[in-house]
C-alpha cells in the first residue's frame, strides 16, 4: 500500500512539474505572440495566467537569464539565454552558420536590413537578421519573432511554396491587417502567390510598416523543397525604384551562394522559380 501511495504521489509531482513547464513555456511564447517587450499584465494575459503565477515564473526566468527585466520601464523581454537555445537547434544550425557571412555581406553592400526566415506552424519565424551601418534599425521582427503569412515579402514567399493543403490550412485561420496596404482578401492573396511562383521573388510595400518595403526570395533543398526565405528591407525609395524592386541581382547571388555552400555535394534543382530568375538575367 505504501508503495502504491508513493507511486501516486510521484505521479502527482510529475504532473505538477509538467504543468509548471507548460506555464513557463506559455510565458516565453507571449513575447513572440504579443511583442518583444511586455508588462506583467500583458504577459499574464497572453499566457492565460493570473498575475501572481506569471510573476513567479518571470522571476525564475530572469534569474536564469531567459528573461530580462527593465526596472525603469517595468517591462520584461527575452534574455540572451534564448539566443543560445535558438542557435543550438540542430536542423537549423548549419543554415544559420553558412548564411551568416553571406547575408551580413548582402546587408552591407545594399545598405539594408536582411532577414533569414522559416515557416513554422502557420507563421513566418525570423531565424536571423543582419544590419549595415546605413540600414534602418528594424525592431518589429526580432530573432524568434513571428509575422502573419499574408504580411510582408518573406512570409508571402514562404506561403507561396508551401504544399497546397498547408496553404489552405493557413488561410483558413484568417488574415491579419497590419497597415491599410496589407492584402487580406484570400482571392487577391492567391493571385499574388501565383505571381511569386512565376517570377521567383516577392515584393511588399508599406504592408507591415508604412514607409518600409521588402523583397524576398526562396531557398530550396536539392529536392526542391522550401527550407527558408531570404529578404531585404529598408525605406521604400531605397528598396523600390521606378516601380521595380532594387537589389534583385544581389539577392539572387546571395541565395545561390548559400545553396551551393549548404548543398555542396548536390546541385539544387532547376525549379520553376530558378527558371523565372534565369529569364530575369540571373
Amino acid at each position: 500500500m505504501d508503495t502504491e501511495q508513493d507511486d501516486n504521489q510521484g505521479a502527482e509531482k510529475n504532473g505538477l512539474s509538467v504543468r509548471a513547464v507548460s506555464r513557463a513555456l506559455a510565458v516565453l511564447r507571449s513575447f513572440y505572440l504579443e511583442g518583444p517587450t511586455l508588462t506583467l499584465t500583458e504577459v499574464a494575459t497572453a499566457a492565460k495566467l493570473d498575475k501572481g503565477t506569471a510573476r513567479r515564473i518571470l522571476l525564475t526566468l530572469v534569474q536564469d537569464g531567459f528573461v530580462a527585466f527593465d526596472a525603469q520601464s517595468q517591462k520584461y523581454s527575452l534574455g540572451l539565454e534564448i539566443l543560445k537555445l535558438a542557435g543550438a537547434v540542430p536542423e537549423r544550425r548549419d543554415l544559420r552558420q553558412i548564411a551568416s557571412t553571406i547575408l551580413s555581406r548582402l546587408a552591407k553592400s545594399t545598405g539594408s536590413t536582411v532577414f533569414l526566415s522559416v515557416y513554422h506552424d502557420g507563421s513566418a519565424v525570423c531565424l536571423d537578421q543582419f544590419h549595415s551601418d546605413r540600414s534602418v534599425e528594424v525592431r518589429w521582427w526580432i530573432v524568434g519573432g513571428q509575422l502573419p503569412m499574408n504580411c510582408g515579402a518573406a512570409p508571402r514567399v514562404l506561403l507561396a511554396y508551401l504544399p497546397e493543403a498547408e496553404v489552405e490550412r493557413v488561410l483558413s485561420r484568417g488574415t491579419t491587417r497590419l497597415t491599410p496596404h496589407t492584402t487580406t482578401d484570400p482571392r487577391q492573396l492567391a493571385k499574388e502567390l501565383e505571381e511569386v511562383r512565376e517570377r521567383g521573388w516577392s515584393v511588399a510595400i508599406d504592408d507591415v510598416i508604412e514607409g518600409l518595403a521588402a523583397i524576398a526570395m526562396p531557398l530550396f533543398d536539392p529536392d526542391g523543397r522550401l527550407i527558408a526565405a531570404v529578404s531585404l528591407t529598408g525605406l521604400t525609395p531605397h528598396i523600390v525604384r521606378n516601380g521595380q524592386p532594387n537589389f534583385l541581382d544581389e539577392m539572387r547571388g546571395a541565395v545561390r551562394e548559400i545553396s551551393s555552400n549548404l548543398y555542396s555535394l548536390s546541385a539544387p534543382p532547376l525549379h520553376r522559380a530558378a527558371r523565372a530568375q534565369s529569364v530575369l538575367g540571373g
